[in-house]
């Protein structure tokens, strides 16, 4: 049965037919640190999708890129005495490309959006199947040695109102700068409304008055620590850098809070199942640099004019009729907020404050004909590593949890307060790279192709040498060595390192490994990255298999007195890793209903039945279409889906097994049976 096969093309399928009018080639995705974010055709993301990262943190999850942090995202542009190409005069005028309406095409052109890196993406085979990625393919991507990050997409649209935005976002694989991402953007007044440049619709007009507003409707987690109960909205926002002794330049970001819906504390959307802090990130957007004028480039510290955010409830757009005087004023308010938290609402879950998008309007600018301003952002994220949340959640739960002095909720309190920690210690970071200049970020080596191959009770590791790659800022050759990362039964769990060579370890540099320390019946999954003298590694995503687990195995048998299943009786576990995960596509297979026909020989016909004597499917070992299933191995996997791709109930089934040696010679039949509990 091509369980793995089948399941790819069914959740691409899937991923595909919930997003409306969105081509792939239109995305260009960051996927090189632990933030991830795709860029959009014309810079905004009206609506919710689940084939895109929306500030996905941390990153590793190539199939459903979660959790997501961004729930929508625009620019509107708002402009005075402004005459459209119709020769229609408006004294207010604003261009409005989402979030809050979902026409940002009828306000915005696409143009280009293309993806420039400074290594190409590596090439990992599992079980000699080429691994592919979703998001990340680097089709027509252009490589470029000296490029000053380690990925740069750039984005070009035009607006209504006659203004081209270039918006150049840069990610980077080193661990210490790899959860932010700097987004450039330039808006030059070329009168062009539409992807045609040879045509000027707008010539020659000066605006005036011109406001440059950023909105952001975060979700951090994407709401999914409800678990089933997902819609709660119970986020905080805060924007940090308007007061006295505040350390950053601006920075707007939302954490969770507490619904008071459920009959604990929420704070983190603890799981009911084990306790792990569901919701521990803390998501931003902040501000780096604003031009004074169009003739003036420096940095004008009186900026944003405006700093704001509205609930759901009270959005303003034009889809819901507000005229445009009234989104100009939104944006020209000068109006300084510092978030909901700071509000008399004590409850992040009341109407008033729920679900806040947040914004700030740069401006009023004056912008002629043919000149342009430039705005820096960055977007940021923050946390406590899962490994944490899972731990202290457990301690939590069990009511054992100590902090600081502190116990129970004000502990866990605490605990996540870390995540603020370390996202305003990213957002700092953000602001040095591009003050220092984006070449000052430390580099490391390329990553290296990665082959992985399961074989009886090991698993052997290749990789492509780049010992010979030099840096790319200084030109020298400091390669040092590689270390191996793995992860164990799915690709979303914890890495850990488990062996390095090279600088200071006590292996040689070589190019292959075998990891002896493998069970079977588990699924492992790898990364290598390659580190120079200063210790800066190569991205620690770039080479990881997810679509295929490579798990161990024992040699084909040549009798048939030796098969049977495990486990038996199978018993509905929790989940991998004491996580939670929730089923948003029921119809994928999950690791958990995974189990094994073992002591099968060289090649084998496996037929299961139900006790009333119904086929519920048949499952061919091995497979050359499923690289889970592996020749001359003595184990096949099975993660109990029928032929009409349902998931089997609680009850007794037998198998019946038909069995042929290495040569092809027919070794008979045998049968036996086993339990499934749910």
């Amino acid at each position: 049965m091509k369980i793995k096969q089948y399941y790819r093309g069914i959740l691409i399928l899937i991923l595909l037919a919930m997003i409306p009018g969105v081509v792939l080639a239109q995305l260009q995705s960051h996927e090189i640190g632990r933030l991830w974010v795709t860029n959009f055709s014309t810079g905004s993301m009206p609506n919710y999708s689940p084939l895109q990262n929306q500030m996905t943190f941390p990153g590793g999850d190539f199939f459903f890129q979660r959790p997501k942090n961004l729930e929508r995202q625009g620019i509107w542009i708002g402009v005075k005495n402004w005459t459209d190409n119709k020769g229609v005069f408006n004294s207010f005028f604003v261009a409005e490309c989402g979030p809050g309406n979902f026409e940002a095409l009828d306000y915005a052109a696409p143009i280009s959006n293309k993806k420039t890196v400074r290594n190409r993406l590596p090439v990992v085979y599992s079980n000699k199947v080429k691994e592919t990625r979703l998001l990340d393919s680097r089709t027509g991507s252009m490589r470029k040695a000296d490029l000053a990050a380690d990925e740069m997409i750039t984005v070009v649209w035009t607006t209504r109102v006659g203004i081209t935005i270039t918006k150049n976002s840069y990610a980077f694989a080193h661990r210490k700068y790899d959860s932010f991402i700097i987004e450039e953007y330039l808006f030059e007044n070329t009168g062009n409304m539409d992807k045609t440049k040879t045509t000027i619709e707008l010539p020659n007009q000066n605006l005036e008055g011109v406001y440059f507003g950023f909105l952001s409707a975060f979700i951090p987690s994407g709401d999914y620590g409800h678990e089933l109960l997902g819609g709660q909205h119970d986020d905080w926002v805060h924007y940090y850098g308007s007061t006295p002794g505040d350390t950053l330049r601006g920075l707007w970001y939302a954490f969770d809070g507490d619904n008071q819906i459920r009959a604990f504390d929420d704070i983190g959307d603890p799981s009911e199942t084990t306790g792990e802090f569901l919701s521990p990130q803390y998501v931003g957007t902040g501000i780096i640099h604003a031009d004074k004028s169009v003739s003036d480039p420096a940095d004008d510290l009186t900026q944003p004019a405006t700093i704001n955010w509205w609930p759901s409830r009270h959005w303003y757009s034009h889809t819901l009729g507000d005229p445009e005087q009234t989104l100009y004023a939104e944006l020209s308010s000068g109006k300084k907020s510092l978030g909901t938290d700071v509000t008399a609402f004590r409850n992040a879950y009341e109407p008033e404050i729920q679900h806040p998008m947040v914004y700030f309007a740069f401006g009023p600018y004056d912008i002629p004909f043919g000149q342009k301003i430039r705005i820096v952002i960055y977007r940021a994220a923050g946390m406590l590593s899962r490994r944490l949340a899972i731990e202290y959640g457990r301690q939590w739960k069990l009511g054992q949890l100590e902090y600081n002095g502190l116990k129970g909720d004000e502990a866990k309190k605490a605990i996540l307060s870390t995540g603020q920690d370390s996202l305003f210690m990213m957002a700092s970071r953000a602001e040095w790279a591009w003050r220092n200049g984006l070449k000052a970020v430390p580099d490391g080596p390329p990553a290296p192709g990665l082959n992985l191959d399961a074989g009886p009770g090991k698993i052997d590791l290749q990789w492509d040498p780049v010992d010979a790659e030099p840096d790319p800022d200084t030109g020298e050759l400091d390669f040092e060595g590689y270390r191996i990362f793995r992860a164990v039964d799915h690709y979303t769990n914890e890495y850990q390192k488990i062996w390095e060579c090279g600088g200071n370890s006590a292996n040689p540099v070589t190019n292959s490994f075998i990891d002896y320390d493998v069970e079977r019946g588990k699924s492992y999954y790898y990364y290598v990255v390659a580190y120079d003298k200063d210790g800066n590694e190569s991205s620690h995503f770039y080479n990881r298999n997810y679509q295929y687990g490579l798990s161990p195995f024992l040699g084909a048998r040549d009798k048939l007195d030796s098969v049977f299943v495990v486990p038996n009786p199978f018993h509905a576990q929790g989940l991998a890793y004491g996580g939670t995960i929730e089923e948003d596509y029921r119809e994928i297979p999950r690791v958990e209903d995974r189990l094994y026909f073992v002591g099968l020989p060289a090649r084998a016909k496996i037929r299961v039945f139900t006790v009333y004597g119904d086929l519920v499917t048949t499952i061919e070992h091995p497979d050359p279409s499923d690289p889970l299933s592996i020749p001359n191995s003595a184990d096949r996997s099975w993660h109990q889906i029928s032929m009409s791709w349902q998931t089997i109930r609680s009850g007794v089934y037998f198998y019946h097994v038909e069995g042929w040696d290495r040569d092809g010679n027919y070794l008979g039949t045998t049968t036996g049976k086993f339990v499934v509990i749910r």
